[in-house]
């Protein structure tokens, strides 16, 4: 126990002044089972891979504790709840766009955009990104809000050339026309809500999402990955699984078409840790 505890003020630097890469800290206190600390250094990881641009490395340390935290019963940290969730969005978005799904992806981009100091390292590639996505999709009151934040001069010289005669003619010649989000249910209290929409205001409820549409869940077409248990819409996730997209969004293993049953009851906040006895 004396040289686990040297060992941990060697690797926070307490001894030499120096402290070592995160990511020793984290096996280190995987290894003991020490798992409310390892999800305190996971985020602190996390948070440096995200700031330098690394999203898919961020979003899979993220996913791996946010695992081990459910199997051991510990609650998640709201924190780790809401930066993988944001980072899944960011990395659904390609998904979308390959499959030609604009308006999929705009909503995904809109939710990250408007988080955009999460991502420093692309804030300018991002907020691109959205503008070009809402005004393909017609929300071109979005598209106008986001390509007006880019011409702020702290981000003005960073648009690529190919776009930015489009952006600063959104801009002076704005279309703020948009058709409202299309609601769905509240999966707890019923409550109508914009499909992408992931806290209810009548409930107070943190919603589960779909980890195919990043939409929130509906209680009549709720599956899971096989693998994972991460909750999807059944209609949609059928449908890219059958479509060639073999691999499960957020746990990245091959799913069969077949695995995929709707689940009649399900348990609403299951990766939302709600059920979890120990807080960390």
């Amino acid at each position: 126990d004396s040289l686990t505890h040297q060992l941990i003020d060697y690797l926070m630097g307490e001894i030499d002044g120096v402290p070592k890469a995160a990511r020793y800290l984290f096996n280190l206190y995987m290894s003991l089972k020490q798992y409310r600390e390892a999800a305190r250094t996971a985020i602190i990881i996390a948070k440096e891979d995200q700031a330098s641009g690394s999203y898919r490395t961020a979003h899979d340390v993220l996913f791996e504790m946010y695992q081990n935290l459910l199997k051991h019963k510990i609650k998640i940290p709201n924190e780790m709840v809401h930066n993988l969730m944001l980072l899944h969005s960011y990395i659904l978005v390609k998904l979308h766009v390959k499959k030609g799904d604009h308006m999929k992806a705009a909503r995904m981009l809109i939710r990250v955009a408007s988080n955009i100091s999460k991502f420093p390292s692309h804030i300018a590639q991002i907020l691109t990104s959205t503008v070009v996505e809402c005004y393909r999709s017609g929300l071109r009151a979005s598209a106008f809000s986001y390509a007006a934040m880019l011409l702020r001069p702290e981000y003005r010289s960073q648009i690529d050339p190919k776009w930015k005669k489009k952006i600063e003619q959104i801009v002076r010649k704005p279309d703020k026309s948009e058709e409202e989000e299309p609601t769905d249910p509240c999966p707890q209290c019923g409550t109508l809500l914009p499909q992408t929409m992931l806290e209810c205001g009548e409930c107070k409820n943190t919603l589960p999402y779909c980890i195919v549409t990043g939409r929130h869940m509906l209680k009549e077409d709720w599956c899971e990955c096989p693998h994972c248990s991460w909750p999807a819409l059944y209609s949609v996730f059928r449908e890219f699984v059958a479509d060639g997209e073999t691999n499960c969004p957020i746990c990245n293993v091959v799913v069969n078409p077949q695995q995929l049953t709707v689940i009649q009851e399900p348990n609403l906040y299951s990766k939302l840790g709600e059920p979890s006895t120990e807080e960390v």
